[in-house]
């Protein structure tokens, strides 16, 4: 069990501490499927990238811009699958989000057949 609570209580004030405002906690990692919580300090940045793995953000706390083709704002209590293009965020206020993704996508011309293919981008 995880207390999402005190993780984020924790996350946000080291991203306070930090000089890019961005400070990040693995909460769950099983197989392919990873979830963290990720902490923003108003303005703080997570580098534009492109990824292609599937991954949603559920925003426990403030609002972020994900710039994308289509830029939107997702705020407290909004869940969004990320589209699949070059994305980056940044927080409109203090946020919180919790960053859920596949870490393990198939390759077959891969010998595993499986590759890693998700880090956060952390600017």
């Amino acid at each position: 069990m995880v207390a999402i609570t005190s993780v984020s209580t924790r996350a946000i004030d080291r991203a306070r501490e930090t000089p890019g405002g961005v400070a990040s906690d693995r909460v769950v990692r099983s197989g392919p499927l990873q979830q963290s919580i990720v902490a923003l300090v108003e303005g703080a940045r997570l580098a534009p990238h492109q990824s292609d793995v599937p991954a949603s953000l559920y925003l426990l706390a403030g609002a972020v811009r994900i710039e994308a083709e289509e830029p939107f704002v997702l705020q407290r209590g909004d869940l969004h699958q990320m589209p699949s293009q070059r994305r980056g965020v940044t927080a409109l206020a203090d946020t919180v989000l919790l960053l859920t993704a596949v870490t393990k996508v198939s390759d077959p011309d891969s010998p595993e057949g499986l590759i890693e293919d998700h880090t956060l981008p952390l600017a």
